[in-house]
């Protein structure tokens, strides 16, 4: 009896000492760095409205949500960030793009597939053709499915990308699910590890591949949790905010993009009520102003403060900085340089 009840006590011992390495609370995160004074204004030619940001070799992607121009997605070199080129013709006619959605990049073929929800289709832009002709119109795509397609993405081979997918429930609901996207028989199924208490109205979330590191992020959007797996699918851990399993996530909003820099998880964050009033009364969205920095396992390395909200950023390894799309600068598109100290 005696030689039982040990061998019990030390598998409990190990099931903890497991569960405590998969599963981390962080209930401070209190190392607050002010980088306002490193930000560095990107003055461009060209008037860009709120635009989400990519990096592929040594250019800079600049794709506006609501382009005001012929063109939507804007090329410049990374480095000195002067424009190279502008594609994606927006409009209804063959080859144009309706409704932009997300830019999936991959990188081995270096080419950008860019959805377009309007005509429902992902349209292919190779970014050799894009540098060499100003005026490339696609002349590939395939088709986006009605109630099950992938939106944001990365491609761990040439043929086989993961990451978000929407889920349509009906013409007024949906909901965002793991997926894995088979590029040559052009079919989305489910995949890998999701949180047992993540409900249905909390499952938004904004994703981040590394195949340099084997690793994809989960930022989800409505409670305060990252979920960090392989790229099989498997949980390697799920990281707590102070806010997870609280009240307060029923208002708040969290995650809204993920980078991985040198080593860093990069996620810009809310932690504040989605909406605010502001002085006339008119609701507003809380874009997040800092980013959370943690370490490829999930420990929380700091905070660093903007002081300004901001839209959309991404990751410059080579470079080592963070390019931001600010709301309310004179120039939006601005850089800093990464550190946390």
């Amino acid at each position: 009896m005696k030689r039982y009840t040990f061998y019990l006590c030390l598998a409990l011992l190990v099931s903890c000492g497991k569960t405590s390495e998969t599963e981390k609370y962080q209930r401070e995160r209190n190392n607050i760095v002010d980088v306002s004074g490193r930000i560095s204004d990107i003055k461009v030619d060209l008037m860009i409205g709120m635009s989400s940001l990519y990096t592929i070799d040594s250019f800079l992607v600049v794709q506006e949500w609501s382009p005001a121009g012929e063109k939507g997605i804007h090329i410049f070199n990374k480095n000195s960030f002067n424009q190279i080129t502008s594609t994606g013709i927006i409009g209804k006619g063959p080859r144009e793009i309706t409704r932009q959605g997300k830019i999936g990049i991959n990188y081995k073929t270096g080419v950008l597939w860019v959805n377009d929800h309007g005509k429902r289709v992902m349209w292919k832009f190779p970014l050799d053709s894009i540098l060499t002709n100003p005026n490339f119109m696609p002349t590939e795509n395939i088709d986006i499915p009605l109630k099950f397609f992938i939106e944001q993405y990365g491609f761990v081979n040439d043929s086989i990308a993961i990451g978000k997918a929407v889920r349509v429930i009906s013409t007024s609901s949906f909901n965002n699910k793991m997926s894995k996207f088979n590029l040559i028989k052009n079919s989305t199924t489910s995949f890998g590890y999701e949180h047992p208490d993540v409900t249905e109205t909390q499952s938004l979330f904004t994703f981040a591949l590394s195949v340099k590191d084997s690793l994809y992020i989960n930022g989800y959007s409505a409670c305060d949790l990252m979920t960090i797996c392989d790229l099989n699918g498997n949980l390697k851990y799920n990281i707590y905010g102070p806010d997870w399993n609280t009240n307060k996530q029923e208002w708040r909003d969290y995650y809204t993009s993920i980078g991985i820099l040198n080593n860093h998880i990069i996620a810009s964050f809310v932690g504040q009520d989605r909406f605010y009033y502001d002085k006339n009364s008119r609701l507003q969205t809380n874009w997040p102003t800092k980013f959370m920095v943690f370490d490829l396992e999930g420990n929380y390395e700091a905070t660093l403060e903007t002081g300004c909200p901001f839209i959309a950023f991404c990751v410059d390894e080579d470079n080592n900085r963070i390019i931001v799309y600010f709301d309310g600068r004179e120039n939006p598109l601005a850089y800093f340089n990464f550190k946390i100290n």
